[in-house]
This record gives C-alpha cells, structure tokens and sequence, in this order.
C-alpha cells in the first residue's frame, strides 16, 4: 500500500469537503473497498485501486480548479431582460430573436429565477402542439390536469393567469407547431390577459411574418421586438473579467475573434482554458491557452 497515495486520498477528501460513498463512486469501487483502503485492510488488487485513486485525485484537482462562469449582467442580458418585464408588465407580447449560443435562455431563466412567483418558463420542445403547451402550462401553475376536458383547461388556465399577473416565456418557440405559436396568443395574452414572451431564431420572425402560415393576429399583437445580433466584444470583456479579473485584453480579444459572437462558444473556451491551465498549473491565461482550449471546441462555419 503506497502511503504518500493514502495521505494524497485523506488530504482531497478533507480539501473539497467530499464524502467517502461519493467519492467511491467516481473512483468505480464500493464504499465498503474504499473504507477498507483507508483503514490498511484492503486485501484485493491494491495496485489497481490505487491507480483508479490517483486518476480520481486528478480529475478533482482539476474539476475544482475550474472556476464557474457566473451570469454576468451584460448589456445582451439587461436588453433581454428589460423587453421580457415590459411585456409582462405591459401584458403584451415580445418577440425576442437570435442565433444560437446568444444568451437568450441564460438572460429568459434568470429573469424567471428573479420573478419565481410570476414567470412561467417552458423550454419547447420539437413539435409541442397547442394540448401539449396548455397541459405544460397547467402543470406549471399546479392545476389537476386529470379527467379535464381541453375546453374546461383552457378556461381554467387563462382565468389564473389573467388572476396573477403572470409572464409566459416560451423559449426556442420556434420550435413549436403552427396550431401551438397562435394559440399561445389566445390562451395566454387574449384570454389570459398576461405577458408572452417569444424567444427563438431568427427564422421565428420569417415563420411569423410569411402570410402563407396566417400569423397576422399574432403579429399584429406583437408589441416588443428585439432582434439581437450576439455577443458584443464589451459584454465578451465582462464576462472573461468575472472569472480573470486582470485578463489582459489581447487574450480576449483572441476569445471574442473565435468565438465568432457566439456567447456560449465564448464560455465554453473559458471553461476549456481552465482545463489547460490547471492542467499546467498556469495562473492566468495566455495567447498559448486559448489556442489550445480553441482547439477542443467545434468552430462554427456558417458565421
């Protein structure tokens, strides 16, 4: 049994504050082996546990190294979330496009985290039809779906909407069915009488203009629109600023130009030049650790 090993293992458990059946599990023993281990009666292939250890400690080390990128209030977040509170507060309608990877769902989720009580947020999924958005709906606002006829939901759900002042945020409502992107202009704003808030590409605003798809109620009550055109070099600063607060510009800017606008492209090379730097033990960021983290990252060809 190598004991340097033993006290590597006491040490990073004590360090990251991390319980035995835990860290058991993503060593792949049992607690009953580790605790074994760890009390010198370990009869089995010490060898073998001992490497599977060390590879853990590793990938801890290197996991905790790695600092979270917080949710910046960048000037993309403020924009989002300013036209998401005017419709609720206006109980109107917003149209809120980008491409993907701009924030949208970062800035929609924490307007929802910052207003819990008021904010239904529904992540689409492809093909929601209109039942399925008025039962999610229901769901959200803790009504018995069971044995209601469709009539009898949607009265129900558009008179507690209209009796809480709420805000619908339909996120990647793009990807609703055509049936669904009207009738979540009736159920929530007409009937309702709350705010809805469309947020998705920019094909959205195509599907909803192109008369062939007879969008033009939905159009027409749209009262908030804001395109957006990804991330801003400014907002890219801000964000690099709150994990390296002394990042020096040039290593920014050599993030923003690969990242190509794309905020979540942005964040993913910080969180893969973190890798690199505690891998090496660097303790800032250089020109060097951005190309290596870049090349971990798919580049985005149609930008």
């Amino acid at each position: 049994m190598n004991q340097q090993i033993k006290e590597r293992l006491e040490a990073t458990l004590e360090k990251y504050v991390i319980s035995q059946n835990r860290a058991a599990k993503d060593i792949g023993y049992s607690s009953p082996v580790l605790s074994d281990y760890r009390n010198n009666k370990y009869a089995g292939d010490v060898e073998g546990l001992e490497e599977a250890i060390v590879k853990w400690i590793g990938r801890t080390e290197q996991a905790y190294a790695r600092k979270k990128v917080p949710v910046v209030e960048t000037d993309q977040l403020r924009h989002i979330v300013n036209a998401i509170a005017m419709a609720h507060a206006e109980e109107d309608i917003a149209l809120i496009v980008d491409d993907a990877g701009g924030g949208k769902t970062t800035a929609a989720r924490y307007y929802a985290e910052q207003n819990p009580r008021t904010t239904i947020y529904i992540d689409v999924v492809k093909g929601m039809n209109a039942r399925a958005l008025i039962l999610k709906i229901a769901e959200d606002l803790s009504m018995d779906t069971q044995r209601v006829n469709q009539q009898a939901l949607i009265q129900n759900v558009s008179a507690a909407l209209a009796d809480r002042n709420m805000v619908v945020i339909l996120d990647e409502a793009d990807y609703l069915k055509a049936d669904a992107l009207e009738f979540s202009r009736r159920l929530v704003n007409d009937l309702g009488k709350s705010g809805l808030v469309l947020i998705g590409l920019p094909r959205l605003t195509g599907t909803i203009q192109n008369l062939k798809n007879d969008h033009r109620q939905l159009e027409s009550r749209i009262g908030v629109y804001l395109p957006l055109a990804g991330l801003t070099k400014k907002d890219a600063k801000k964000i690099a600023q709150s994990v390296w607060p002394a990042v020096d510009d040039e290593v920014v800017d050599a993030m923003y130009r690969i990242s190509r606008t794309d905020a979540r492209q942005f964040v993913k090379i910080i969180e893969r030049a973190q890798n690199t730097m505690a891998v090496n033990k660097l303790p800032a960021p250089d020109l060097n650790v951005v190309e290596t983290a870049a090349m971990l990252v798919m580049r985005r060809n149609w930008r």
